[in-house]
């Protein structure tokens, strides 16, 4: 099993002692087993007087201690060491049960707690099989007893697969929750992502109209004051129409319609002296669709008012069997088109990601007489069909 990180975790739904064994994992396991297989055995040798047979129980133990505590060491060794020093404590174990010929029952479900320890999963099980059958024959064979055998057998064995089912199961249980922690955070950064694209759409397009509106009431205050002070109801409009926007985007709630952005962008346009076509769709989109172009034509129309000087733009919206498409077209003159189609800013990136959300294509290109905003999405049913 793989050691788990030192990374401390707080599971809601584990109780306290499941919390601590995700953020436990390690050697404890097999640990807590040494001293309980081997009190027996030491208490008999100490009671007979047998201190060499003590002394041998005491050095498989420190052997044993080092074996299952070698694959969770400071440096990833691998297994190479552990199953080394595993080899080691076989021989140990097998020496003493030839000279002493006791505590079986003892040694080897011991035996079988080192090798779910020590040795590679994929290897982990067979091997303690093994050392079951292996432990059956020669206890059925010296004692003759059958039942001796399967008892030896089921405690070597039930002990071996217990040891590697809780490291197996513990490690699922960290991963699982390292892996929850990290959709977590992904979660998170997802929707800060989004809620700082919504803002950028909302509070661009908002503010660009409100500059000029601005600037209207400045041209229009001496010379045509009622112009003027139409010109700053809008302002006053639209300022409390946005607080209501970013309000509603807080909580999540928002929706944008196309029917709206295309009057917001004839208005917006006209105000700053800019000659706009709109051609809406014939019938409805679908509501994902109506939204996503009523993004395209405010982020659109955002652009239009503060990078390009046009003179004139044109909103075409198009819905087919296959597809429905956006165009917005200007005429902006000079290097601002081909400044706005060198690289996605902010507004176009975000506006990128809706589109491909919904499998569509965004295409942004300077032309010979401004510049070319275009979107295409399937429709429903075209998705379908493929």
């Amino acid at each position: 099993m793989m050691r788990a990180d030192d990374e401390t975790t707080d599971c809601v739904e584990q109780q306290p002692w499941t919390a601590w064994i995700t953020r436990h994992s390690g050697p404890w396991f097999p640990l807590v087993w040494a001293p309980l297989l081997l009190a027996a055995p030491l208490a008999g040798s100490l009671v007979d007087r047998q201190l060499a047979r003590t002394g041998a129980l005491l050095v498989v133990g420190l052997v044993y201690a080092v074996t299952v505590r070698l694959p969770w060491g400071p440096v990833d060794r691998g297994r190479g060491p552990a199953e080394l020093a595993l080899l080691l404590l076989g021989a140990l174990c097998t020496a003493y049960l030839v000279i002493w010929r006791v505590d079986r029952q003892f040694l080897f479900p011991l035996l079988a707690i080192a090798v779910a320890t020590a040795v590679r999963p994929r290897w982990a099980l067979g091997l303690i099989g093994s050392l079951a059958v292996s432990g059956a024959i020669a206890a059925g064979v010296e004692d003759r007893s059958v039942a001796t055998a399967l008892a030896l057998a089921f405690a070597t064995y039930f002990a071996g697969a217990a040891t590697f089912l809780v490291h197996h199961l513990v490690g699922v249980v960290g991963e699982l929750t390292r892996t929850r922690q990290r959709l977590a955070r992904l979660a998170v950064d997802e929707e800060r992502s989004r809620f700082s694209r919504d803002l950028h759409d909302l509070l661009g397009h908002t503010l660009s109209v409100m500059v000029v509106k601005a600037q209207a009431v400045r041209r229009l205050a001496e010379r045509d004051p009622s112009a003027a002070a139409a010109h700053a109801s809008d302002v006053e409009t639209i300022g409390r129409q946005a607080l209501t926007e970013v309000r509603a985007a807080v909580t999540g709630y928002r929706t944008v319609r196309l029917a709206q952005e295309l009057r917001n962008a004839g208005t917006a346009l006209t105000a700053a002296n800019v000659r706009v076509d709109i051609t809406g769709p014939d019938g409805d989109l679908p509501d994902e669709i109506d939204s996503l172009f009523g993004w395209v034509v405010r982020e659109a129309t955002t652009n239009v008012l503060r990078h390009a000087a046009a003179g004139r733009c044109r909103i075409t919206v198009t819905s087919g069997a296959a597809t429905a498409d956006v165009e917005i077209i200007d005429d902006g003159r000079g290097d601002t088109g081909q400044d706005r189609s060198r690289q996605d800013g902010s507004g176009l990136h975000g506006l990128r990601e809706r589109v491909e959300d919904l499998g569509g294509v965004l295409t942004a290109t300077a032309t010979t007489s401004g510049f070319r905003l275009a979107v295409s999405v399937p429709t429903p049913t075209a998705a379908g069909r493929r």
